[in-house]
């Protein structure tokens, strides 16, 4: 226990050492002029940043994205975990969908926010429609894998002994497509804020993009970048979040691995 709480208590101090290290050179590159007089430094944005906090317009920019990501992202986690997990069982399916899978990952989807926009308004309904199509993309894929993954010695067990679908789905094909399961999501929830943020930026739709925008042409340059540090530290959460719950629900494999 004394040893994990010393290694526990070395990461967290080189971590620190390593934000204050990045702190540093900001502020000196600023200082020395290296980059444009736009540019703030760590105290001016600190302050913004602080002055944030205080402030109603900034909270209900955040929660209008937040809501906007968070809807997009679970809605991609359904349709990406459902879909994942039937093209990934079924041998004809996974055959037939590669192609398909391959070319929606690879398209642009922000590519489609005009006909979006166009269809559903710049508003919070359209933010969350290109969230999910956005963030479907890792579930699908990594749900699809996790399925078609199965050790030779499970999959001719399952067959030599019948094993009905239904138990097969709940006992052999669901656990061991968790932990792919699991990666998806993760790594999804960090492209739905993304998302998000870019989206407002680009459509003027509520949230925190359009108030960075907004800080941009009023030149409130400290404003600006304590809302980028602030979207950064939301998806930061989030993950971290996540990977706790996932640490804890997936006990079992991090034995296995051990």
């Amino acid at each position: 226990m004394t040893r994990l709480s010393t290694n526990g208590a070395w990461l967290l101090a080189q971590r620190v050492l390593a934000i204050g290290v990045l702190l540093a050179v900001w502020q000196v590159i600023v200082a020395a002029g290296l980059v444009p007089s736009m540019v703030p430094g760590v105290g001016a944005v600190a302050a913004a940043a602080v002055a944030s906090l205080v402030n109603p317009v900034f909270w209900q920019a955040l929660g209008g994205t937040l809501l906007a990501a968070l809807a997009g992202w679970l809605i991609a986690t359904v349709a990406g975990v459902v879909l994942g997990l039937l093209i990934g069982s079924i041998r004809f399916l996974d055959r037939s969908t590669s192609i398909l899978i391959d070319f929606g990952r690879s398209f642009p989807v922000l590519a489609l926010m005009p006909v979006v926009i166009m269809l559903l308004g710049s508003n919070t309904r359209m933010e969350i429609v290109v969230v999910a199509l956005s963030a479907l993309w890792p579930i699908l894929i990594q749900t699809t894998y996790g399925a078609r993954r199965q050790e030779a010695a499970v999959a001719d067990t399952v067959a030599v002994f019948r094993i009905p679908p239904l138990l097969r789905f709940r006992r052999v094909l669901l656990p061991g497509a968790l932990p792919f399961i699991a990666t998806g999501v993760r790594i999804s929830s960090a492209i739905s804020i993304l998302v998000a943020v870019g989206v407002e930026v680009i459509s003027q739709a509520p949230g925190i993009g359009r108030q960075i925008t907004l800080m941009q042409q009023n030149a409130s340059w400290d404003l600006a970048f304590a809302y980028l540090l602030f979207t950064g530290f939301v998806g930061w959460t989030l993950a971290v979040l996540l990977h706790k719950v996932e640490a804890r629900a997936l006990t079992w494999k991090r034995q296995i691995d051990d």
